[in-house]
This record gives C-alpha cells, structure tokens and sequence, in this order.
C-alpha cells in the first residue's frame, strides 16, 4: 500500500483536525462510487458504478441500486480512506475507503455493483470477474457499463 493521506471517521462522532463535531454523519454516499466526507467529494478508486439515473435494458435501477448497496457497506461504520491521485482523470479526489476495514471498492465490484476501472488500476478485475460469474449485479441485467452510459448521455458536439 501506498503513503498517503487518511480522512478517517468512527460512528457518528467525528473528530477532525483537533475539532469535534457532534451528530455529523460518518459519510453521505451520493452514487455507487461516491461519498462526501465532511464536505469533501470522494471517489471511490478503482472502480466505476452505475450512475444515480442509469437503468439496464430490463429497467433495473442500477444506479439506485449501487448507491443502495454502498450505503449500507458504510452504515454505522468506521470509515478510513487513503486519498490517491489518477492521472486519467485529474481534478477528482480519489480515494481507497474501507469501511471497518473492508475495502469498498472490493466489496462493490465483487457484488456487481461496479465494474473495475482498469485506467487506474487493476486491483479489482478479479472481484469483477467474481461477479460476471456468479451472474451478480449488473452483470445479471445487462446493464452498459458506466462510462459507455455517460457517453451517450452527452449531447452531441
């Protein structure tokens, strides 16, 4: 593992640079790869899930259901991330989070609820690959991967 920085939050209580602040939620997820902690926006590294509005061809709820499935990986949980740079996509804060210890873009991918994004790093195309197996997530309902999605979202140049 790499040196970085560490946001890191217990429960409820959250204790940041020498301030208390009381009844400040430990994260607020935003989307299936998404947190914000104490005001800052946090990507989840290594992975790319649906987007809040994305459904697959059968009317799953894909981004609804990533962002479901992350907020309940984070729920009443400790949550540590190790801030990490991506030069594929500058101008992010990426960040590898754990939750209790357990590494959220892991346990994303390997539910389905993420594929694994391989410009930043491979860590996680064995979990991916757990997941297009065992027929989970999106992998269950043919959903187009993220950044396909967000391609087509964009209005034509």
């Amino acid at each position: 593992m790499t040196t970085g920085s560490w946001i890191a939050v217990t429960g409820y209580a959250v204790l940041v640079a020498g301030s208390a602040l009381a009844e400040a939620p430990a994260a607020a997820v935003i989307d299936g790869d998404t947190v914000r902690y104490n005001g800052t926006v946090l990507h989840l590294w290594g992975i790319d899930a649906p987007e809040s509005g994305q459904t697959c061809s059968d009317g799953w709820q894909a981004g609804k259901m990533a962002a479901d499935y992350l907020a309940g990986l984070v729920h009443n949980r400790s949550l540590a991330c190790d801030l990490r740079q991506s030069p594929s996509t500058p101008g992010r804060t990426y960040a590898l989070c754990r939750a209790d210890g357990q590494d959220l873009s892991s346990a994303m991918a390997e539910a389905g609820m993420a594929w694994s994004y391989t410009p930043q790093t491979k860590d996680y195309t064995v979990q991916e690959t757990n997941a297009m197996i065992g027929v989970f997530g999106v992998h269950a309902h043919d959903c187009m991967k993220a950044w396909e999605w967000r391609n087509r979202q964009l209005p034509p140049r």
